[in-house]
């Protein structure tokens, strides 16, 4: 592999029995971008995320976090899942700060972060309830703090927007665009293609667990990044106009 400073997936390899997830993906990302990572359903999207992240063993090909194998940079992670829990009888409040501690964080640094993210996010009226009264955007919310709490050099986030509402959703890619200045290697896999053609740097297409394309924002040159994807992929949305009629 060549040497880049920042994330790069070799010819990775993954099967579930007689099915390959992910069949010899390689892309890479560069510290401060937004990369994007695009795909229908069953792509292999969420078990690339996973194997990146630690959470999967490929079966075969190498991941690199700063020239480094990502086996060893795990502590400078944080990975959100397209489904988010908190146990529930914790308060949103005492998960950041077990997250923080994970973390090795002061107890100062915690409490400050957590005073900062639960004041962009909007948490300040709920965050010391239980969250087995959340909803599914207040239990975002709180996750995706942790991620930024936690400060990475790796961000693995799949599916954020789901369950926030626009001020939220606005606020968290204003974070990401915070990190990734700081110098943070920002990855996420979304479905909403407008928004990630606004604020993602560079996007990655993969279909059947292969990477079709990967294009930068300039190269897009105003086509549409939803078109694109349709034609890429061999996508498109059905016909629906006589359903309704008998």
């Amino acid at each position: 592999m060549a040497d880049r400073n920042g994330l790069e997936t070799h010819s990775l390899v993954k099967c579930y029995g007689g099915k390959t997830a992910v069949d010899d993906l390689s892309f890479y990302v560069n510290k401060g971008d937004i990369f994007a990572l695009l795909g229908p359903n069953g792509a292999g999207k969420t078990t690339t995320l996973k194997m990146i992240s630690g959470l999967i063993i490929p079966d075969s090909g190498a991941i690199t976090l700063n020239d480094e194998p990502v086996g060893n940079a795990r502590h400078r992670i944080a990975y959100v899942p397209d489904e988010p829990t908190i146990f529930p009888n914790l308060s949103g409040r005492e998960y950041l700060r077990y997250t923080g501690r994970l973390r090795g964080l002061d107890t100062e640094i915690i409490h400050q972060r957590t005073m900062l993210c639960s004041g962009v996010f909007e948490m300040d009226g709920w965050l010391d309830h239980r969250s087995g009264s959340y909803s599914h955007g207040m239990i975002q919310r709180v996750v995706l703090s942790g991620a930024f709490i936690a400060r990475p050099d790796l961000y693995v986030i799949d599916e954020p927007l789901v369950g926030l509402d626009p001020p939220a959703a606005e606020t968290f890619w204003r974070m990401m665009e915070a990190a990734a200045s700081e110098g943070a290697v920002v990855l996420i896999s979304t479905h909403t293609l407008p928004i990630a053609s606004i604020y993602c740097h560079r996007f990655g297409i993969i279909h059947h667990g292969r990477l079709l394309r990967t294009l930068s924002r300039g190269e897009l040159s105003g086509a549409d990044l939803q078109d694109l994807f349709f034609k890429v992929t061999g996508t498109s949305p059905a016909e629906v106009h006589d359903f309704f009629r008998d």
